[in-house]
């Protein structure tokens, strides 16, 4: 079976967000160790980690949405030939609100450049962290579309795992 297309671009998003979440453990030990040890905690910790964690978020979606690892719940019990139907509208009404999603972050960072805002202590422009969110929503839509159009192909089911069967 053929990998998924962008496998490349799904690990370089992995692995800036595995090194989004290193500095993440990092920042708050460093502050942890200031705050109980010298009584002095980093001014800005909590500026670069809201960032961060925005960065690190929206690096996951793209590969989310491509490999299909959103969270799902299957309630009724559909045969395959809706499975398959199932996950390709639920991939394209994913792509379509993140691209809702992308469009709304865009006009904010619009906004957040056009008033100059940024954060309090380090003044990181509101503008480019939206900025950056808009575009990896985007991308987001991309593997929506990619997950809509290759897995079906493959003929693989809704989900990776069949869903587990529960007696009463």
């Amino acid at each position: 079976m053929k990998a998924l297309p962008g496998a490349r671009v799904a690990r370089t998003l992995e692995s800036a967000s595995g090194a989004l979440l290193l500095v993440m453990m990092l920042v708050v030990l460093v502050d942890v160790v200031l705050r109980n040890l010298f009584n002095r905690p980093l001014p800005w910790g909590t500026e670069v980690l809201e960032v961060v964690l925005a960065a690190m978020v929206f690096l996951l979606y793209p590969t989310l949405a491509r490999q299909g690892g959103h969270i799902t719940v299957d309630l009724i019990p559909v045969p395959k030939a809706l499975q398959r139907l199932q996950t390709v509208v639920s991939d394209l009404l994913g792509g379509l609100l993140f691209g809702l999603i992308a469009v709304c972050l865009l006009r904010q960072a619009r906004r957040a450049a056009d008033f100059g805002e940024g954060t309090p202590l380090l003044q990181i422009p509101h503008a480019w962290t939206l900025g950056v969110m808009a575009a990896l929503a985007a991308v987001a839509v991309l593997g929506f579309l990619i997950s809509a159009v290759w897995r079906p192909r493959a003929g693989e089911a809704a989900s990776e795992h069949p869903p587990a069967q529960e007696t009463v």
